[in-house]
């Protein structure tokens, strides 16, 4: 399997088209922000995704410029001069016996000026195969630039979810820390009530006043969270770092499969750094038979044309055609050099094929205990808000009857706040977990960048 930009080229118009109404909605204020849209506006304005594209751009270039190569070379030279003293010869003609000597004879060589103007075709006939792995060399290159192109969005769709995600965990627990404030400053109105009534110790005031500033000071943690994740994911999103986030809290629903011998199996199909590992390779081997192409003979086809100045030796115009054969012997040690050097490579991107290999199943295993365990930790948490719900209730019926305090039902009412609170951070880590193990394996295109059905 082998990676292509069609999944990305696919949606590319859509993506386009939801960031330009987002840039038009967030300039007037806030809009509610769902995960689809902070992706879609991410890869539209990532640094990053831009770079990888120019690199593919560019190992295109390559592909035409090893192809070149067996194309003919037209050159057109002209050229021009002043020579002064202009070369001659004297000659002296042979007399006849009986007769005077003949005057000598003076010719010129040249001209003082001289001009030419030549058009030369060199035709590539048989390269001996350095044409054919120059291209394979550079199509190659295309193949792992593209494959680097899709990385680079796998890991920005990763930690952009992530950070979407963490900025409503964070926030969960802002809401947490929030309740637990008040219940600490209920608990303190009523132990200075129970004091002024002589009903409890300065050491029991003491020690709510500690609670209280305790809590405080875990809200001034939590709020500073908050900005910290909210800064992350306005990077993230190319946006101003103190720009407002307003995010749909809904999870991810969507997700890869559970089996971990599947799992691999997607991984090692789907993870674009092993892709780009196999066309490195084949850049490589294709490298080696260059290597080896350059101690072959070559022959080309040269052909020539020239028109020049008229001297009394040379003829106004001049044609010439015919073979050229080369045979770089004396770069035998050179290409060889080359051969090795290229081997070395192959045997560098396998071992780093293997290394990385492991390091995926050792990821896709570890996601997927990560999987299991914030499932579990939602399902408590979701116990938990029942339980909390129900002694709500229950505090609130008993203070409308007088047998509870006003401490006891804020008591329960902020135990609800933080049950709700817990079960909102449980929730957005199972979509981070989500979104880790879809990583793992390969599948964050796959998931949020594949092609609406046919009909849909």
């Amino acid at each position: 399997m082998r990676p292509s930009e069609r999944s990305l080229k696919r949606v590319a118009p859509s993506i386009a088209a939801t960031c330009l109404c987002l840039a038009g909605a967030w300039a007037q204020e806030p809009q509610l922000l769902a995960l689809d849209d902070a992706l879609a506006f991410a890869l539209n304005h990532s640094p990053r995704i831009a770079a990888a594209a120019a690199r593919v751009e560019k190992a295109k270039g390559g592909v035409a410029l090893a192809r070149s190569a067996a194309e003919p070379a037209v050159a057109l030279r002209a050229s021009g001069r002043l020579q002064v003293p202009v070369p001659k010869i004297t000659i002296t003609p042979p007399g006849s016996s009986g007769s005077p000597p003949p005057s000598p004879m003076t010719l010129k060589l040249g001209r003082p000026d001289q001009a030419s103007l030549t058009l030369g075709v060199v035709w590539p006939l048989w390269t001996g195969g350095r044409v054919q792995a120059a291209i394979g060399a550079a199509r190659a290159q295309v193949g792992a630039a593209e494959a680097d192109l899709q990385q680079a969005t796998e890991q920005l769709l990763y930690e952009t979810g992530a950070a979407y995600y963490e900025t409503l965990r964070a926030r969960s627990a802002r809401t947490g820390a929030e309740a637990a404030l008040r219940r600490a400053e209920e608990d303190l109105r009523t132990t200075r009530a129970g004091r002024a009534a002589g009903l409890v110790t300065g050491a029991t005031v003491s020690a709510a006043g500690a609670g209280k500033r305790q809590a405080e000071q875990a809200v001034a943690s939590a709020k500073v969270a908050v900005s910290d994740a909210e800064q992350s994911l306005n990077e993230l999103l190319g946006r101003a770092l103190n720009e407002p986030v307003r995010l749909l809290d809904q999870p991810v629903t969507v997700g890869p499969l559970q089996v971990s011998g599947q799992a691999m199996l997607i991984a090692l199909a789907t993870r674009p750094e092993l892709l780009a590992l196999d066309y490195r390779r084949d850049a490589a081997q294709a490298a080696i038979a260059q290597a080896r192409a350059e101690r072959r003979p070559a022959i080309n086809l040269a052909a020539q044309a020239a028109l020049q100045t008229k001297t009394p030796f040379t003829p106004p115009h001049q044609e010439s055609i015919g073979l050229e054969f080369s045979w770089p012997v004396l770069t035998y040690a050179a290409s060889r050099a080359h051969e090795a050097a290229a081997g070395a490579t192959v045997k560098e991107i396998e071992a780093t094929r293997t290394e990385l290999e492991s390091s995926i199943a050792y990821q896709v295993e570890t996601t997927g205990r990560r999987m299991a365990d914030a499932l579990e930790r939602l399902a408590a948490a979701q116990e938990a808000e029942k339980a909390a719900e129900a002694a709500g209730r229950e505090a609130r019926a008993l203070h409308e009857e007088g047998a509870a305090t006003q401490q006891q039902l804020t008591a329960a009412e902020t135990a609800l706040d933080e049950a709700r609170a817990r079960r909102g951070q449980a929730e957005a880590g199972l979509s981070i977990a989500r979104l880790s193990q879809a990583r793992a394996m390969g599948l964050m295109r796959a998931l949020f960048l594949a092609p609406p059905p046919e009909g849909g």
